[in-house]
């Protein structure tokens, strides 16, 4: 596998017209590797003519840092000076000359700045280059607009004479959306055709040019190209209840002379399905993840579903993470940004301050020093900062709205013509009606599931616990199926989300059964002493935690045996 993707880091994919998407597993260093060929191949022919020219493509602007440090070890890019490696991201763009962009050997940016690029060929922005690495998934922007965003666009303009044409520009558009909410098509998706005078968009265009200072000027031209994307009739729009949701489908894929995505959910997402614009080159499974568990809590984490079992969730996490507080684990909380405060909240009641987020000022050495952390979906795709962690919990589905999820598909899939789409796409209990559909639904939602887990353990012999808040079946099916060798998924007691308070004695009880769980082997024997030891119980009150209902539960069932002076693990097991 490695030799592969070696091959074509350094002598190209030789397929210009397609990206090789390679779906190596999370954890196996796929963009440790791309470093350590890129660095191999300019150490190699740095100075010979017609050497490549790469452009990586990072998530985030701390990546791309980490891979300018990782490639400036390459003593021939060294010897290029400021035309060897260059990160550029919003922070820095200013310290760099359009020579020194265009003219250096590797160039690295963030997923933004490509889209941004993605309007015209890349030639125009980064020079004339070779290859183009992209790592992790690019989502191309999804615009809205409603009533909402009409008033807060509006409120931009300092001139009343602006905002009447401003409204003749678009008050049609509200006024549209406004009559299909009215008519209650609550249970379908609008196939957006509609088709305005480009009249009242003229008149404003040259109150602008007229009425604007440079201090307005940016943000008034936006307005503009806002409104030029809402009457261009070759975007693709869907309106769901009383919003349009939009692209531009003048942003697309650009490629070089050789293209390669590393994406490890890419076998399970929808989007490299087109044989015409992706290769799949590599889906196979290496890491053998038999000491890993999966299970499920089959509880609604839908938005609403949230609303209504929030509270309960956070006792049932506050619950588990009380019985790990005294052994040696770390916990990693994935849910919507949205849900994130309360969860800290709560778990701060339990853990106290032992709670790492990330903010701009947050260190990764922070989290590695914690019991939990809390993160949230959009921001957890490709990070390692909780590479040691050993339990990931992830509460809720990642739910877009419905037609985010069309419109993100039909952004790769360019043969798709707007114009002979259905006017109404049916939707039933708040999913896509048409079977084609709601499978792309589900491949995104368990690939963001995937992502997620994937940020913990992140070794050749993991040893962790994934536990999912879901009742997806289907979901769940296609997050299992990403681990090797991982066992069936054990479904959790769902009343157990009702449970309030645990007794002292029952907790110790627990902990110790999960320190038998984690740390004892099968067939093993841990003596009672070093038990208590481990657990920080005195011995005296040791025999009182065995004869609690939750231990003589597992004896019965023989996953462990008492005996006099140790207990003996009989087989694998799971404290529920």
């Amino acid at each position: 596998m490695k030799q592969q993707l070696q091959h074509e880091v350094k002598n190209g994919t030789n397929d210009p017209n397609r990206f090789h998407v390679y779906a190596w597993e999370a954890g196996l260093g796929k963009s440790t590797h791309v470093n350590n060929s890129i660095r191999e191949y300019f150490n190699d022919h740095g100075f010979e003519s017609n050497v490549n020219k790469y452009l990586i493509v990072k998530k985030f602007k701390t990546d791309v840092y980490e891979t300018v440090e990782q490639l400036e070890k390459s003593d021939a890019l060294k010897m290029y000076g400021d035309y060897g490696v260059l990160g550029i991201t919003g922070d820095n763009i200013a310290s760099y000359t359009t020579e020194q962009v265009r003219n250096c050997k590797v160039l690295v940016i963030t997923h933004t700045r490509y889209i941004a690029a993605c309007e015209k060929e890349l030639i125009e922005s980064f020079g004339k280059r070779d290859v183009l690495i992209i790592d992790e998934q690019v989502q191309f922007p999804v615009m809205k607009f409603g009533r909402a965003e009409y008033n807060t666009k509006r409120q931009q303009i300092h001139l009343y004479e602006g905002q009447a044409l401003f409204d003749k520009c678009l008050l049609p558009l509200l006024e549209w959306l406004d009559t299909i909410y009215k008519e209650k098509e609550y249970n379908n998706i609008i196939t957006f055709k509609g088709e305005f005078s480009k009249e009242p968009l003229n008149d404003f265009k040259k109150w602008v040019k007229k009425n604007t200072n440079a201090g307005r000027k940016n943000k008034y031209n936006e307005l503009v190209q806002e409104i030029e994307s809402l009457y261009n009739k070759n975007n693709l729009g869907f309106i769901h209840n009383d919003t349009l949701f939009f692209i531009d489908q003048g942003k697309r894929f650009r490629k070089l002379k050789s293209n390669i995505i590393l994406d490890a959910s890419a076998d399970i997402t929808p989007l490299y399905q087109l044989k015409n614009h992706f290769n799949v080159v590599e889906k196979r499974l290496s890491i053998n993840h038999s000491q890993s568990k999966i299970m499920c809590m089959p509880v609604n984490t839908s938005k609403s579903g949230m609303k209504n079992y929030r509270d309960n969730i956070i006792k049932d996490i506050q619950h588990r993470l009380r019985k790990m507080k005294n052994i040696d684990k770390q916990a990693l909380i994935v849910c919507h940004k949205e849900n994130s405060t309360e969860l800290l909240t709560g778990l701060k009641q339990t853990l106290g301050e032992k709670i790492y987020i990330p903010n701009e000022e947050s260190m990764e050495e922070e989290a590695l020093q914690t019991i939990a952390a809390v993160d949230w979906y959009g921001n957890i795709v490709g990070k390692n900062t909780y590479r040691e962690y050993d339990i990931c919990m992830i509460v809720g589905t990642f739910n877009m709205p419905l037609p985010v999820y069309l419109l993100q598909f039909f952004q790769y899939n360019r043969q798709v013509d707007p114009t002979h789409l259905p006017d109404k796409l049916e939707l039933e209990s708040g999913h896509f009606k048409s079977e084609k559909f709601e499978e792309i639904r589900k491949a995104f939602v368990a690939a963001d599931f995937y992502q997620a887990a994937r940020r913990i353990q992140r070794n050749q012999n993991p040893k962790a616990v994934y536990i999912l808040y879901t009742y997806d079946e289907d979901v769940l099916h296609a997050f299992k199926n990403k681990f090797k060798e991982i066992g069936d998924v054990l479904y959790l007691n769902r009343e157990s989300i009702m449970e309030k308070e645990v007794s002292p004695r029952k907790e110790k009880a627990i902990q110790m059964l999960m320190y038998i769980a984690e740390n004892v082997e099968v067939g093993e024997l841990i003596a009672k002493q070093n038990l208590a030891h481990a657990i920080g119980v005195s011995e005296s009150n040791f025999s009182r935690y065995l004869k609690n209902d939750v231990m003589q539960k597992h004896v019965e069932q023989e996953h462990i045996e008492i005996r006099n002076k140790d207990i003996i693990k009989k087989s694998d097991f799971v404290v529920v």
